[in-house]
């Protein structure tokens, strides 16, 4: 007696599927077009990520130089500290901003233009400030005539230009103790 020999042919799912259910001309047709639909969307993807990108770029790029000079010029030491500490306070805000969208550059992808527009907007709104204050103190230096208050005028001014550039504690504090002895004196 001979064992029963069993013969057993592998075949792919596909072929067996196939044999039991034939594919219609249709179906292929229907699939044929979603999966060229998927492959068409799946392309557009990285473009349009690629343009929000750009838009990012653009927007973090932008740089609005709109600082003026004050629609009164200060007239006594009062007037002439408060202009002072408000254009501090727009100083330090312009560095928030400017750390801030750095921050933001490093999350979506560094661009060294980008970044440089950055720095070139800050710089340059740095020094229309300066250019505005130093325009104000002419004026308020002409119009002193004490020697002692002339020099805690200067002495409140150059504190003011040194806490605009260098925006460090150290000049702040500075800052706040010559401006408030000029308005107090």
């Amino acid at each position: 007696m001979q064992p029963n020999k069993m013969s057993v042919t592998l075949q792919s799912p596909l072929v067996i599927m196939s044999e039991m259910m034939p594919i219609k001309e249709m179906k292929v047709k229907k699939y044929g077009l979603v999966l060229l639909g998927v492959l068409f969307i799946s392309g557009c993807a990285p473009q349009n990520q690629n343009n929000n990108l750009q838009k990012q770029y653009a927007d973090l790029a932008n740089c609005e130089d709109n600082i003026t000079m004050p629609k009164q010029m200060p007239h006594s030491k009062k007037e002439f500290a408060d202009f002072l500490s408000k254009a501090a306070l727009s100083a330090s805000a312009d560095q928030f901003v400017i750390q801030k969208r750095i921050e933001i550059l490093q999350l979506v992808g560094w661009d060294n233009s980008v970044a440089d527009a950055i720095t070139t907007c800050s710089a340059t709104r740095k020094s229309k400030l300066k250019e505005i204050g130093a325009n104000v103190f002419e004026t308020m230096k002409a119009n002193t005539k004490d020697t002692e208050e002339r020099r805690a005028l200067v002495e409140a001014y150059s504190s003011w230009e040194a806490y605009v550039t260098s925006q460090t504690p150290l000049a702040k504090q500075d800052f706040d103790s010559k401006v408030s002895y000029y308005k107090n004196m």
